[in-house]
């Protein structure tokens, strides 16, 4: 008796646990144009937003954007510029707002992620990265203050991990697809 009840609770226990892991290991990330899509539709707006934060908002104000998978694409077409950031980017600028960069690479990426970020069509103003042994969460923290302390307002927070999101010091955010941190 004992064995037989053993032997249905280790059958249920595997059963279950195939049920739990069998839809993320068969769920397969969007194609790189359902994803262009899911990032415009996630900055649906932003660009109206921007407008009337510059008519409405005294100081110099900023966007704070990640870079990986926000800005940058690293996981489809490495290197390449998201159409929609970019466009919001680009309008922001046009209207007097400054871009600033918040990102997970490590201090000794500097250089080559302004190269990239200029290579790929995007106005820098700043870019503020992760010392070593510092968590992410609390290096987008700090980099988010080092630009407030600049005297920046930060109208907007832009990324796709929930990371960048932690904390304040931004009016308003925009978080872009990661399909379960699946994107960096």
């Amino acid at each position: 008796m004992f064995r037989r009840l053993l032997t249905v609770a280790g059958m249920t226990v595997v059963l279950v646990l195939s049920v739990m892991v069998a839809p993320t290991q068969a769920a397969k990330m969007p194609s790189h144009r359902a994803w262009l899509n899911d990032t415009a539709q996630a900055l649906s707006g932003s660009r109206a937003y921007v407008a009337r934060r510059v008519a409405n908002t005294r100081g110099k104000l900023a966007l704070n954007l990640d870079i990986d998978n926000t800005s940058l694409q690293t996981y489809y077409n490495r290197g390449k510029a998201i159409p929609a950031t970019l466009r919001l980017a680009r309008y922001a600028k046009s209207r007097g707002v400054a871009i600033l960069f918040n990102t997970g690479r490590h201090v000794s990426k500097r250089k080559s992620s302004k190269a990239q970020l200029r290579r790929a069509g995007f106005p820098v103003n700043n870019v503020c990265l992760k010392h070593r042994g510092e968590s992410l969460s609390h290096s987008k923290q700090r980099c988010r203050r080092i630009f407030v302390r600049g005297g920046y307002r930060l109208i907007a927070n832009i990324g796709n991990r929930s990371t960048d999101f932690v904390g304040g010091n931004y009016m308003r955010s925009y978080r872009l697809p990661n399909y379960g941190n699946r994107l960096g």
